[in-house]
């Protein structure tokens, strides 16, 4: 079977544009949450969230013919996407006759694939009253017709259905293996990255670009998740919000940005001579089947997840150094997930480290998985582990490291061989992802 390595990474998020400013932001502390800007929420129960900000689309990252099928999390993932790939090596300046252009190193294009955690959609409410407006007074269903005819034109349903983005990516970078799109809520861009590691190792594609991309904070979903009491309220102090693992937690905060990794074989990593950030080994996928917004007491599902990847990477429980947890703020997540890691590393492992990445970027739901995936890598590479920040009082029970912020210190430097994303998913989807260091799989095969 063959061996999957990390080659590229890319981010937009409330931390920053790209991957370093968004990495930076997150082991110094920072909160992205501030006071919502996309549209009025002075009647909100909840006016604040984490948004993207100053962010600009960049021609290069995508087909000019596709400008008209773009929503706002397409956009965060095409630029993640291209940073991700330029990061890898695949695609690099070149100076050409007319200033600089873009070189793709040479890939099978039928070995190339994409694997995309997508969210609903982000269709605003005008959009929605402009399609459905002839049913609001008067019923009349035949006017519809009328309606979707004019409406032909601003690719509603194309620019927000899921599938999308992993077209406009696959036709982007000439893509044609095999391309996959998750809707699995917050367990989506985990399980599609999971699945992408399962196709190289295959042989079904030697590449495949893989992770998420989502917006929380426009008018519709927001509503939704305020409906479910999901979401903090701390309007007066929207910085200490989201607070995961601590006793005052109230809910957590919608986000929004994207997140994507270069998948590729070892092998042909190694023949062109990447960089090669981390090696992928380990990744599990199971279903709680208890309910839809809940978690079970005992963390099933969530507990088989993680099992399965320690098991799938070969390795013990003890050599995993850092858990990024789902760690949501809510308190049944926080709960529920803080019992399942002890299940799965034991109740006494003081030097495990298990942060919550989003006490800092808030929840990007279906790109929440990569994101905290790309945050593991990054650990690796820098040998240091993210905060927790707004932890004052910590849950009890559990005796874990769950790097809190002091008042001079964030981010943690540890020694780290391995490192585990785990992300819980509304209906029960969850999924855990896990990365090694790659000169650790160097000194286990050699070059």
């Amino acid at each position: 079977m063959r061996r999957v390595v990390i080659t590229g990474l890319g981010a937009i998020s409330p931390q920053g544009n790209d991957r370093e400013s968004t990495w930076a932001g997150v082991c110094a502390g920072k909160s992205g949450a501030g006071p919502i800007t996309q549209f009025e929420a002075s009647t909100w129960p909840v006016k604040f969230a984490c948004e993207v900000r100053d962010f600009k689309l960049s021609d290069d990252a995508l087909l000019p013919q596709h400008h008209k099928y773009l929503n706002r999390p397409s956009e965060f993932g095409l630029a993640a996407a291209h940073e991700a790939m330029m990061d890898s090596g695949l695609c690099v300046k070149a100076s050409g006759a007319n200033g600089p252009i873009e070189k793709s190193i040479a890939c099978d294009p039928e070995l190339f694939g994409i694997s995309i955690g997508a969210g609903i959609g982000a269709v605003s409410p005008k959009e929605l009253a402009s399609m459905l407006r002839s049913l609001a007074a008067d019923g009349n269903y035949a006017e519809l017709g009328r309606v979707v005819q004019e409406q032909t034109e601003s690719r509603i349903f194309l620019r927000n259905h899921p599938g999308t983005l992993a077209y406009l990516l696959s036709a982007r970078w000439n893509a044609q293996g095999p391309v996959t799109t998750v809707h699995t809520a917050c367990a989506s861009s985990g399980q599609s990255i999971g699945q992408a590691m399962l196709q190289i190792q295959r042989g079904e594609a030697d590449v495949i670009l893989a992770g998420g991309a989502d917006s929380l904070a426009g008018e519709l979903l927001l509503a939704g998740f305020c409906l479910l009491g999901a979401l903090s309220r701390r309007n007066d102090d929207p910085k200490k919000a989201s607070r995961p693992f601590d006793r005052d937690r109230d809910g957590f905060v919608a986000s929004e940005g994207a997140a994507m990794l270069v998948l590729e074989s070892r092998d042909r990593a190694v023949a062109r001579g990447a960089k090669i950030y981390a090696e992928i080994c380990g990744f599990g996928e199971t279903e709680s089947a208890f309910r839809i917004t809940d978690l079970p007491p005992d963390g099933r599902g969530t507990v088989e997840a993680m099992q399965q990847a320690i098991a799938m990477a070969g390795l013990t429980p003890a050599e995993v150094g850092y858990v990024n947890a789902h760690g949501t703020s809510t308190e049944v997540n926080d709960r529920v997930e803080c019992h399942a890691v002890q299940r799965v590393f034991g109740e006494e492992r003081t030097d495990l480290c298990v942060s919550s990445t989003k006490s800092t970027t808030g929840h990007l739901i279906s790109a929440a998985g990569a994101l905290e995936l790309m945050f593991c890598v990054l650990a690796l590479r820098d040998q240091k582990v993210p905060p927790t920040i707004n932890l004052e009082n910590p849950i009890s029970g559990c005796l874990f490291d769950f790097v809190p912020h002091h008042e001079k210190a964030f981010s943690r430097e540890k020694p780290l061989r391995a490192a585990l994303s785990n992300s819980i998913g509304f209906g029960g989807s969850n999924s855990a992802v896990l990365v090694k260091s790659h000169e650790d799989s160097q000194a286990e095969v050699g070059p």
